[in-house]
């Protein structure tokens, strides 16, 4: 591994507290919080990936049994929407390249700043890529109940539902999920001092 600058050294030796962190120990707990990281981004990648399948799975059998062509478009409409949550989060995940050990401090440091930001920017446009293409779907479903008969209460009540479960959604991605992103990176910030990131 190539040895920091001084000043670099000087900066990563040095927290709020006081207590000298040396380069090596420094490089391990990056590395163990990009473990981490990429753990929690496996499992959630998992998840994405099984419910995908049992989305596409149902709704393309359901498709099969649809008795109009409105249900149908909008089964196979959501069964595609299982696939391609699928194949976007494959794609993403295969785009992102781990930091190497062998790196700098302040490389890998980037490295590992450089995740965070691209999961940031991700769950920033989760409603393009995975809320508004399931709503449709689900409008789709809503709009067909009427031509089985469902009241015009029902259906505003049925979209109403689907509006507030795919808000929520987007509420857990890109509020909830992105805060907690943040102050992940900013937590990173501090450990290394560079305390201009941390905001």
């Amino acid at each position: 591994m190539t040895p920091p600058t001084d000043e670099l050294r000087d900066l990563w030796q040095s927290d709020p507290g006081g207590a000298a962190v040396s380069p090596l120990e420094l490089l391990h707990q990056l590395e163990q919080r990009t473990r981490n990281f990429e753990g929690t981004i496996r499992r959630r990648d998992l998840r994405e990936t099984i419910a995908g399948v049992l989305v596409a799975a149902f709704f393309a059998w359901h498709a099969i049994l649809a008795g109009d062509s409105l249900s149908r478009i909008a089964c196979v409409w959501i069964a595609g929407c299982g696939v391609w949550v699928i194949f976007y989060l494959r794609r993403y995940s295969r785009a992102s390249r781990n930091p190497a050990p062998e790196q700098t401090l302040a490389a890998y440091r980037q490295a590992l700043r450089d995740k965070y930001d691209r999961q940031i920017r991700l769950l920033k446009s989760a409603k393009y890529w995975y809320v508004l293409p399931f709503w449709i779907g689900l409008m789709l479903i809503a709009t067909a109940s009427l031509e089985h008969g469902a009241s015009t209460t029902r259906f505003l009540l049925t979209a109403i539902w689907f509006t507030a479960a795919n808000a929520l959604v987007w509420w857990l991605n890109e509020v909830k999920g992105v805060r907690n992103l943040r102050a992940k990176r900013a937590e990173l910030a501090a450990l290394t001092g560079d305390e201009g990131e941390s905001k």
